[in-house]
């Protein structure tokens, strides 16, 4: 990772000139090269062999491509600097003179995700009333948000984060909700092949590996160029460059019937799960496939705890199981993975409208508000009974006495360079857990205690928008798997047929490549692993990680004929510093007679304050995100 981010020197500059045309590290669309809101390219600012004064701002954020989100993606420079404020308690000498707005409201949800927005939607079920959702970011969702680029022409649009859904069952949880807030299909429909070009398989997620797959074995493997091994389980890995006895590992368990089958959990706190619980994933999955730790290290590490931002060594073995029990209605193999074109953020936009149906024109349904600008002026309106505050970061959430009989909570937060506090009478703090620990002033300790069981993991969501996926067809690829350098994998996907999207895909056609970084490092301990990926994640400028998705691109795909100049149109950097509950062994269940931590937090209110979130569940799912809120407000509403 530290190679891949390293920048060539360049001598007197010409060597490094030359580079970066090569690289099309020149080109306007690109980069964030803008000043003031103007391309400083256009303005004839950006004088060749003189790097123009950049604000701390742009040389982090870099391009954001158009639309709604496009001042949105991941965790901002303003966000960053808030949210470390917030955590070095900067402002805490300034909270008692913040400004009252005189606001009075019957739930204040502290985070505008899915978890904040469920709050505020099962709140105006249960009990109704006024209600408050106060994000920190410039558009709504948490993580479901998107992407916009625009290509000769054409919108495309990929995901920042939350992706997938699972056909939920009929009459089950999820579907229930689905309905509450307008999800008209259970199921998509997706492009069709275009164009004169004999068809490939495409899938529908990122998570798919169709046929027209390949693992690619770069300079860790000595080989220079690398290596590429199609249809790698298909042919057993015919021609990797590794030993006999790691391909026997990987064959055992990348192919079907491969490994020890032994018993499942079958249901979530059952004797199994537990004894899941109390073991590594790394140790189950080396007992289960015969395989070492070091095969495990290298080459399964971003696939096993993929879901989970870290790799297996540090995470408990019941993560691999959590999901599938904790919502065993959901999921129809036969129609699989199921993706809006922006991932889950499909699902907040339709949740917005359902709680403000001014934020979209049109209807209530998945194709109107999918493709639909946001009404901003809408979200914060007085006299609607829910309103959505954003660029709102609140610093403070304390009973207005004691916890067991104070009439309210206050919340204060700050917008722009002010404080502010509002009133209410009951509060879901939904935010994450590296948050919540901090603003909540009258948290008890034991709930501090769990809290600091609560470890998190950063991601780098790169979008890559290219002209065309040629270089990929002559290659005979829709996806691959490399090993070392930045991310992990990619793939060409068809698109869900929402809104406006295009009806057919083929390889002439503009696509986004997603690629997901993340930052494992087996042998340390998870605490250290996150904050070691952290501070890389926000310590590398935007130039750096272009230059270095360019030059990996330039040099995996180039016998395809791909030209990072020629065929790059966009790149956006989604950085999200605390991406992924990381449950250790002893999360889910407990361990030595000690209590889960999320079960502190989840078995009755802090007076007037619940908690929500996905972290609670121990599984970064939006499902999570919905049942957590769930539970928060009813525990609210009961009291």
């Amino acid at each position: 990772m530290a190679r891949a981010l390293a920048r060539r020197a360049g001598g007197d500059g010409t060597v490094e000139r030359v580079d970066e045309n090569r690289l099309g590290l020149s080109e306007p669309i690109s980069r964030r090269d803008f000043l003031n809101g103007a391309l400083l390219v256009g303005t004839g600012l950006l004088v060749p062999g003189q790097a123009p004064a950049v604000s701390p701002a742009d040389a982090f954020n870099g391009y954001g491509g158009i639309g709604d989100y496009r001042h949105s993606n991941g965790n901002t420079w303003d966000v960053l600097n808030a949210g470390h404020a917030l955590r070095d308690g900067t402002l805490d000498a300034r909270i008692a003179g913040a400004i009252d707005t005189g606001e009075m409201y019957d739930l204040v949800a502290v985070g505008g995700g899915i978890s904040g927005l469920a709050a505020a939607i099962f709140f105006q079920q249960y009990k109704g009333g006024r209600c408050l959702v106060i994000d920190n970011h410039g558009i709504f969702g948490g993580e479901a948000k998107r992407n916009e680029f625009l290509v000769d022409g054409q919108r495309l649009t990929a995901h920042q984060g939350s992706a997938i859904f699972l056909v939920p069952g009929k009459g089950g949880y999820t579907d229930r909700f689905y309905e509450m807030i307008g999800m008209d299909r259970s199921a998509f429909a997706y492009q069709t092949w275009g164009g004169p070009s004999p068809e490939m398989p495409l899938a529908h997620s990122p998570y798919e590996t169709p046929r027209n797959y390949g693992f690619y074995f770069g300079p860790g493997f000595g080989q220079r160029p690398g290596t590429w091994v199609m249809d790698p389980w298909g042919r057993k890995l015919a021609g990797a460059p590794i030993s006999e006895s790691t391909r026997a590992e990987l064959l055992r368990w990348g192919t079907a019937g491969g490994g020890v089958d032994g018993p499942r959990p079958q249901t979530e706190g059952d004797a199994i799960s537990r004894q899941l619980d109390a073991i590594t994933l790394e140790d189950h999955l080396m007992a289960r496939y015969a395989i070492s730790r070091e095969t495990v290290r290298t080459f399964l590490s971003p696939v096993e705890g993929g879901g989970y931002g870290l790799g297996p060594d540090v995470l408990s073995a019941y993560c691999n199981y959590a999901i599938a029990n904790q919502f065993p209605e959901d999921g129809d193999d036969a129609l699989g993975d199921q993706m809006f074109p922006d991932g889950n953020g499909g699902f907040a936009r339709l949740m917005v409208k359902t709680l403000i149906p001014d934020a979209f024109a049109g209807p209530r349904t998945v194709d109107a508000v999918w493709q639909n600008r946001v009404n901003f002026r809408a979200l914060d309106r007085a006299g609607q009974s829910t309103r959505l505050r954003l660029n709102s970061t609140v610093v403070r959430v304390a009973h207005a006495g004691d916890p067991g009989t104070a009439p309210h909570v206050v919340v204060t937060y700050a917008k722009g360079n002010r404080l502010y506090r509002v009133s209410a009478r009951s509060v879901v703090v939904a935010g994450g857990s590296w948050t919540a620990k901090h603003i909540v002033h009258d948290l008890p300790a034991g709930h501090r205690v769990a809290y600091a069981q609560f470890h998190r993991s950063p991601c780098l969501m790169a979008n890559i928008a290219v002209r065309n996926w040629r270089f990929l067809y002559k290659m005979g690829l829709s996806g691959c798997r490399w090993f070392g350098g930045l991310g992990d994998y990619l793939s060409v996907r068809k698109m869900a047929l929402v809104g406006n999207e295009p009806r057919t895909i083929g390889p002439d056609s503009p696509t986004v490549l997603t690629i997901k970084v993340l930052f494992a490092q087996p042998g340390l301990s998870i605490a250290e692993q996150g904050s070691r990926g952290r501070a890389l994640l926000l310590g590398t400028s935007f130039a750096h990680y272009e230059r270095a998705f360019r030059e990996q691109l330039a040099d995996m795909f180039a016998p395809g004929g791909f030209d990072p100049r020629r065929d790059i149109a966009g790149i956006i950097l989604n950085r999200w510093g605390h991406a992924y509950v990381n449950p250790q062994p002893g999360f889910f269940f407990g361990l030595n007679g000690q209590g889960a931590p999320r079960d502190i937090l989840r078995n009755r209110p802090h007076g007037r304050i619940a908690f929500a979130n996905t972290d609670l569940a121990g599984a970064s799912d939006h499902r999570n995100s919905i049942r957590e809120a769930d539970r928060a407000v009813q525990q609210l509403v009961g009291r």
